[in-house]
This record gives C-alpha cells, structure tokens and sequence, in this order.
C-alpha cells in the first residue's frame, strides 16, 4: 500500500505538470485531484494497519476500494477519450491495479490476524 500511494503521488506530480526528471505527463487537473485523494487514502489505511487500530480491516478495505474506483474512473476517462492518453499513464494504472489487487489479496488473507488485533 505505502509502495502504491508513492505511485499515486508521482502520478498526482506530473499531471500537476511537473516533469520527474525523464518522466513527464500531460497536465490533468482532476487526475492530480483524483491521484491525490488515492494516495492519502493508501496512506490512512497504513496508518490503520500500523496503529492497530480495533477497524484496521474495514478500514484498508475502504482505503484499497477508493483508489481501485479512482483508477477504473482514470481508465474509462481515458478510453472514452476524455483526456490525452500515454503509454506511461497506461502503464501507471496497470502497475496501481496490480498493487491494489495484491493488496486485496494480502487483506482477505490476514484478515483473521487483522481482527484479532
């Protein structure tokens, strides 16, 4: 998850228009907004995980389910034209749905040792 919010916080900078040395997006506003709000959502459900937090379960489901809506929203913008689209961005939603996958994954295997905490 903390890998994934990176991800979406290095998204959120180039579509902000702020090129990361070869890496460079086109400008995008609402996926800067979008991206944002995934990262700090990733970042809440850490957060659960590590403060061993009663809720931690619902909790990084929740924080996984709002950047899964997010890059699906990003993904069906950009095949519907909405937007300019990259070879890099599409490369970015896939390698951010593969880690929110395997987040899922991780989160209904520990789910038992989650609730016991």
């Amino acid at each position: 998850m903390i890998s994934n919010a990176a991800l979406f916080f290095f998204g959120a900078l180039q579509h902000a228009g702020i090129a990361i040395g070869r890496f460079h997006e086109p400008r995008i506003v609402p996926a800067t907004i979008v991206e944002s709000i995934c990262g700090l959502s990733l970042l809440w459900g850490v957060t659960a995980l590590f403060g061993h937090s009663s809720v931690a379960w619902r909790i990084v489901l929740i924080a996984n389910l709002v950047p899964l809506g997010g890059v699906l929203l990003g993904m069906a913008a950009l095949a519907a034209g909405r937007g300019p689209r990259t070879a890099s961005n599409d490369l970015y939603h896939h390698i951010m749905l593969a880690l929110i996958g395997t987040s899922l994954l991780i989160l209904f295997f520990a789910r038992s040792a989650l609730n016991r905490s």
